[in-house]
């Protein structure tokens, strides 16, 4: 029992009383009526943090939503695209190589598994992505051609080094379209620009050892404007 002092007479009394036995002034009003109004505003506070409590954890799960669909969708060369792994990833990615660059079989499944896929997935990728390797072999030719000069001989070695048959080299390089008298012409100006002191002979052995015949070499010598 706890003991506090009436408000009118001062008189000390009982928090159990109903009214004050000096003055007879109700008190069960003063004691509780504040108690009651202070456990309101707890439970109007504790309704306020349930209530912030639960939007934040709404907001979350939205927000946490939405980002793992951007992270898993994304925008590739137009379209959506859905990063796969094993088989259908190697396929995938296979098929995105060869739409922008010229790869051999084996160079594909080589850029493949370098890419972090096994052989095996590499393989089946490389296998069943549609490629004409012959196509790619006369693509791959067409940009050799068209950053540095080749003899025949010189671009048939090349694309083999890449990893193409020696049928699929062929192919690119009987149908790229090539002048190689002309491609002479740029070897040998390509050297020149290297260094002044080249003779016309030398130039000429140093075609033929690029693989140029001795009259396309002649033929780049003589219209490569150094002499």
């Amino acid at each position: 029992m706890a003991l506090f002092n009436c408000p009118v007479c001062g008189r000390s009394i009982s928090d159990k009383a109903v009214s004050c036995p000096g003055c007879g002034h109700p008190v069960q009003q003063v004691n509780e009526a504040p108690l009651a109004k202070k456990s309101g505003s707890k439970k109007v506070i504790a309704s306020i943090v349930i209530f912030a409590i639960l939007l934040c954890g709404i907001w979350a799960f939205f927000d946490s939503q939405q980002n793992k669909s951007i992270s898993s969708s994304f925008d590739y060369g137009g379209s959506n695209y859905v990063p796969k792994t094993g088989n259908a990833g190697a396929l995938e990615q296979a098929k995105s190589y060869i739409r922008a660059s010229a790869f051999s079989y084996t160079g594909l499944i080589e850029q493949l598994e370098y890419h972090g896929f096994s052989s095996s997935e590499a393989q089946y990728g490389a296998d069943n992505c549609g490629a004409d390797w012959k196509e790619q072999a006369l693509r791959n030719a067409k940009s050799y051609l068209s950053s540095s000069a080749f003899s025949y001989s010189g671009l048939l070695e090349q694309l083999e080094y890449e990893g193409y048959t020696a049928d699929e080299a062929q192919y690119g390089v009987d149908n790229c379209n090539a002048d190689w008298d002309e491609q002479a012409v740029k070897s040998a100006k390509s050297y020149l620009r290297s260094s002044s002191r080249w003779t016309k002979s030398d130039l000429i052995d140093q075609l033929e050892y690029e693989g140029f015949t001795y009259s396309q070499a002649k033929y780049g010598v003589d219209n490569c404007g150094g002499f």
